[in-house]
């Protein structure tokens, strides 16, 4: 197979945050700023991943890879790997041995989720190949990189192993709510997660699978599973998203929420209603077949309601509000904070009517305040593939150009191009 790139997007917390611990349902979106893997052949038994963002480049040999032992571990049905409960025990044994001289915890996990994919869902008889990951996300910030880089690598992997044909739907082209493929993703990307995070909920993965928006609702019955109900043809929204650089631990931020619902049940369990009620009403919002300036306005009032609660909460911090104000005083749009808070990240919902001049005087200000800020848009298209054929520019496929992008803008520039198909 010629050279390729697999692209899937990050994601944002629209509305639900702390609340979604507690069995309410939570709305996430999709961002335009994604991850890219380039997929090209080795001239040798090497088996390459590059992840230059984290400062990641290892290498195994693909024929002293545990095939046999791992294959006779893995469950298959109709042919095809079939997605387990839990990680395999006895298959992250067998990768064990190969990650024993890594020794930063991101490199380890990043390996072990690409060594998990790859002994499930590729076989001997796949070519040598090397993966370079980039991102134009902020990796670490809760928005989702690692779901964006699990579903680039499965979506690749299943590719070669030949589980999954390839996407069909171009940019302007409708998804179809029933694809087969882009389930297996979704559900094999997952067991990539788990190598990241252990219990993850599902919902990053599910937005850089399928695009659009995700409700998302946790079962307080640990028996029950948890539901997921995707938007995939949901309109964009321009979006403008800062971050803080302010590190937060989500679960002390978790645990925070629960010693206020412990000490004052009536009134945190009255917020976490709330949260539950605005985040339903979005989803109805975002639902309209004809989604209308009406609707984007109405999504704003939310986005303030909901930042309110979460202050209520106790977990934003003088630097979301800080964001906050200023987005507030240039009048550029709804401000919240998204995901645990604490710092992390804030996002606003641009005003149909905002200005590029009063865009880029916020951005200044913000940058002099010490946070980055990216222009982003919502609920666009999942993950997706750019094939080399004979009318592709071959600079286009260079891992050295790809690799020596300095900036995300570099590769966001380079690669948005005409040719993307859709899962």
């Amino acid at each position: 197979m010629a050279p390729f790139y697999i692209s899937a997007p990050g994601k944002v917390i629209l509305f639900g945050e702390h609340a979604a611990v507690y069995g309410k349902p939570a709305l996430a979106a999709a961002l335009s700023l994604r991850a890219y893997l380039l997929a090209t052949e080795t001239n040798d038994d090497s088996l390459r991943l590059e992840f230059p963002d984290i400062q990641l480049s290892h290498s195994w040999k693909l024929s002293e890879l545990p095939w046999e032992n791992a294959q006779a571990h893995i469950e298959r049905k109709n042919g095809k790997p079939v997605p387990t409960d839990e990680l395999n025990p006895e298959v992250i044994n067998l990768i064990g041995e190969f990650l024993g001289d890594i020794e930063s915890t991101a490199h380890y996990t990043t390996c072990l989720c690409f060594l998990y994919l790859y002994l499930h869902l590729c076989d001997p008889s796949v070519a040598s190949r090397s993966f370079c990951i980039r991102s134009t996300l902020p990796i670490g910030a809760g928005l989702g990189s690692s779901a964006s880089a699990a579903v680039c690598l499965t979506s690749t992997l299943a590719l070669l192993g030949g589980h999954i044909r390839s996407p069909q739907y171009s940019e302007k082209q409708r998804v179809s709510s029933e694809n087969p493929d882009a389930e297996f993703i979704d559900s094999w990307s997952l067991m990539g997660e788990k190598c990241f995070h252990g219990n993850p909920s599902g919902i990053d993965n599910a937005v850089a699978t399928h695009g659009g928006a995700v409700m998302y609702q946790r079962m307080s019955a640990p028996d029950m599973p948890s539901v997921r109900t995707a938007m995939r043809n949901f309109p964009p929204l321009k979006l403008l998203l800062t971050n803080t650089k302010v590190p937060r631990s989500t679960a002390e931020l978790v645990g925070g929420v629960a010693k206020v619902n412990t000490r004052h049940p009536k009134t945190a369990g009255s917020i976490l209603d709330a949260v539950s009620h605005l985040a339903t009403d979005a989803y109805h919002i975002m639902s309209h077949p004809s989604f209308a300036a009406e609707d984007r306005e109405s999504l704003r009032q939310l986005v303030n309601i909901n930042h309110g609660l979460l202050v209520a909460l106790g977990v934003s911090h003088p630097a979301l509000e800080k964001i906050k104000m200023i987005g507030d005083t240039n009048r550029i749009g709804a401000t919240k904070l998204t995901g645990a808070g604490g710092g992390g990240c804030a996002i606003t919902l641009l005003n149909d009517e905002v200005s590029h001049e009063v865009l880029e005087k916020v951005e200044n200000e913000f940058t002099q305040e010490g946070f980055e800020t990216f222009e982003a848009t919502l609920g666009g298209k999942g993950v997706g593939a750019l094939f080399c054929d004979n009318d592709s520019d071959p600079e286009v496929f260079s891992v050295e150009r790809f690799v020596n992008f300095s900036r995300r803008e570099d590769i966001k520039n380079a690669l948005e191009i005409d040719g993307w198909k859709y899962w």
